[in-house]
C-alpha cells in the first residue's frame, strides 16, 4: 500500500518537475499531502 501511494505520488507529482532547493522539494511534497488529505479515499 505504501509502495502504491509512493508511485501514485511520482507519477502525478515528481515527474518532470525542477526545484531549487531540498526546502522546495520539501513544501511541494508536504502540499501534495494536504491535496490528497482534502478528499481521502478508503482502500479496502
Amino acid at each position: 500500500m505504501v509502495e502504491g501511494f509512493f508511485s501514485k505520488m511520482t507519477r502525478q507529482m515528481l515527474r518532470g518537475i525542477r526545484v531549487k532547493s531540498k526546502e522546495e522539494l520539501t513544501n511541494r511534497i508536504y502540499r501534495y499531502f494536504a491535496e490528497i488529505n482534502e478528499e481521502p479515499i478508503v482502500f479496502h
